[in-house]
């Protein structure tokens, strides 16, 4: 990846982390650099299930919301043509998740990323995701 396709980091970190569904949902971006992007959701209430588990779509939310900050880095907009997603391992309520979207190829049209989604400590993988996007 040349650096003249990166944005200016810090100034986007900023962009990201006030976005208005980032901050209804808790999630936060807590280090950003060339094609990697690692972020925090802290769980609540409103994002559990029947059985008190975090609810697949929050996990998913999440895991987009690391996919778009990944993709746009770039100088050029990218909007989502795919999103594949697997569940390993439940989440409970009041859990602070941790994740990373890392770019696995960037194209003159596509981008590629890999998105996981664990526990705290990292230990625990709760989801993994592969998805593209295309520059517009």
């Amino acid at each position: 990846m040349a650096k003249e396709n990166i944005r200016d980091l810090d100034s986007y970190l900023k962009e990201v982390n006030s976005a208005p569904f980032a901050r209804f949902m808790g999630f936060r971006i807590i280090e950003m650099s060339e094609g990697l992007v690692k972020g925090e959701m802290v769980t609540s209430k409103s994002m559990v299930n029947q059985f008190d588990r975090v609810h697949g779509g929050a996990i998913m939310a999440f895991a987009d919301y690391l996919f778009g900050v990944v993709a746009n880095m770039f100088e050029k907009p990218s909007a989502a043509i795919d999103f594949n997603i697997s569940f390993f391992s439940p989440a409970n309520l009041g859990a602070k998740l941790v994740g990373e979207g890392k770019v696995l190829r960037k194209g003159k049209r596509l981008v590629n990323v890999e998105l996981k989604v664990m526990d705290e400590e990292g230990n625990i993988t709760i989801a993994q995701a592969l998805a593209t996007a295309m520059f517009v």
